[in-house]
Parts: C-alpha cells; structure tokens; sequence
C-alpha cells in the first residue's frame, strides 16, 4: 500500500496477495464455500468494484479475521481516494 496521500491499493489486490494466493484459493472455491456471488468477488478480487459490508464482514470470517477488518480497509481506502480527488 501506498502511504501519505496518494491512494492505497485497492482492497480486491490485499486479498488476492495475502490471502488467495498464499493459500492458492480460487474465486469459485471461496464463493461457494461462504456464498459469495462469484461475480461480485471477482469484480473485487480485480479492483473493478468495492467490497460491500456485509460481503467484508463474511470473508473476515472465513479468514479468521475481526469482523470489521476488510469493511476498514475498503473504508479506509475510498476515504483516501475520495480525498485526493478532492484535492486535485
């Protein structure tokens, strides 16, 4: 992640790089498994859109994280993003 005013990685690329890939877990295998829609993980797993609460606070769960922890970090995120467009 980027720090000190420019715009952090996008949520979808934090969990595909410490949690997908170390334990090589697909989209269809965790969709299934936490019933997920594929497309909707997809789309986030690709930066395309952001994690909905609901979807944050179930995948949290399933990687054994506090239950706010990926709904923060999308926060934090569009926060972030927000901020530096309305700067520019």
């Amino acid at each position: 992640m980027r720090i000190n005013g420019s715009v952090k990685e996008h949520l979808g690329t934090v969990l595909d790089n410490n949690y997908f890939q170390p334990r090589k877990l697909s989209i269809y295998r965790v969709a299934k498994e936490t019933g997920i829609n594929k497309k909707a993980l997809c789309g986030v797993l690709c930066g395309r859109l952001p994690l909905p609460v609901k979807e944050a606070m179930i995948l949290a769960r399933y990687f054994g994280e506090k239950e706010d922890f990926f709904a923060n970090m999308q926060l934090q995120y569009e926060l972030t993003f927000e901020k530096q467009q309305l700067s520019n």
